[in-house]
């Protein structure tokens, strides 16, 4: 029964369904490919603003009490040299 109905469909609809099966495939690859890059990409970001974070809190640590007050002033008020 169900080789009379697959036998009574035409080669060029067999065709066309290889055809929409192979672009379909070809999408949900370059999805997935995309979802990864972005995904990767996010997490260098991240990585990157940690880093940033860490050597501005290195920089600070680093100055005595009175150099962070005149830094933040400067910063406040626009006036960085």
């Amino acid at each position: 029964m169900i080789a009379l109905i697959i036998e009574a469909i035409p080669a060029r609809v067999w065709g066309a369904l290889a055809a929409i099966g192979v672009f379909l495939g070809a999408w949900l690859a370059g999805r997935r490919g995309g979802a990864v890059a972005a995904k990767t990409k996010a997490a260098e970001k991240a990585a990157d603003d940690l880093q940033k974070a860490k050597d501005a809190r290195d920089e600070v640590d680093s100055k005595s009490n009175g150099a962070v007050h005149d830094a933040l002033g400067r910063w406040m008020r626009g006036k960085d040299k």
